[in-house]
């Protein structure tokens, strides 16, 4: 009974990846660099996404799951916008690459054994308050950002347009899906791919933090450099929450007070406008 109970227990967090070797390493350390250059440009080259492509194919040649997760989500985010350059605005540059990453994982058996994210976790007091804290002092930046720097988001406004009575029921869809989305991104695929090159650590936390923040560049909010910076900060809390509790559910809930804040910001600014009018 009691081995039973502790494999119940353990099957519900995250487990740290086999480490990768020199080949499967570089992969992975490619695949970040892409992904944390790609925010910053307004346009995909070519080579970028042949470059992502092959690196799904080495990561076979050398049989390394750990690499193959990264490599696969890498090169459909990276070729997405090839079919359609809207597909590159939120929220389909993030929702498409999870999504097929997801379907492909579920099909191959190696790559469904080796998602080793894809936990809830067991945070604890700790963790609860941790989050607690984190969720206030994320709101704050937020509404601190948006009202010292009064930044045009006229591009997330544009997504605010619907009848007053269905502002609740879309906050919750969108702080809740959006929040898994990238929560599944950077604190599931890349912190697992960074885990397995660099180790479980503070470089591993640092550089899938960044990585979030850079995405928060162009089109996040927030966004421009006081975006790319906070946001950065905010995925090392959201990645030690994750540590802190073996799981994902604690980054995600956390993420989503945060998300909502958001909408709540944007819902104003829109109800404003309407009444003005």
């Amino acid at each position: 009974m009691r081995s039973c109970n502790f494999m119940l227990a353990t099957d519900r967090l995250i487990q740290s990846p086999p480490r990768s070797g020199a080949f499967g390493g570089a992969i992975i350390v490619i695949d970040v660099f892409l992904l944390t250059i790609i925010p910053f440009s307004l346009t995909i080259s070519a080579w970028t996404a042949i470059t992502s492509l092959a690196l799904i194919a080495v990561a076979l040649l050398v049989r390394n799951f750990q690499s193959l997760h990264l490599s696969i989500f890498t090169s459909v985010l990276i070729v997405t916008p090839y079919l359609n350059p809207l597909l590159r605005s939120w929220p389909f540059s993030l929702l498409i690459p999870v999504l097929c990453y997801g379907i492909i994982v579920l099909i191959v058996p190696g790559l469904r054994k080796s998602a080793l994210w894809f936990r809830r976790g067991a945070p604890d007091k700790t963790t609860v308050i941790a989050a607690a804290i984190i969720s206030v002092t994320a709101g704050i930046g937020l509404v601190l950002w948006y009202e010292i720097l009064k930044p045009d988001v006229t591009v997330q406004l544009h997504n605010m347009n619907m009848p007053r009575w269905l502002l609740p029921i879309a906050g919750i869809a969108f702080s809740t899906s959006n929040a898994a989305i990238e929560e599944f991104a950077y604190r599931g695929i890349i912190m697992q791919a960074l885990d397995s090159a660099v180790g479980p650590g503070v470089i591993s936390l640092l550089v899938q933090a960044w990585s979030f923040g850079a995405m928060h560049y162009m089109q996040g909010f927030p966004k421009g450099v006081w975006g790319v910076t906070m946001a950065t900060a905010y995925g090392v809390m959201l990645g030690w929450l994750r540590r802190r509790s073996q799981g994902m559910l604690a980054p995600w809930v956390a993420h989503v007070c945060a998300d909502m804040v958001i909408f709540i910001i944007l819902a104003s600014i829109a109800l404003a406008e309407t009444t003005v009018k």
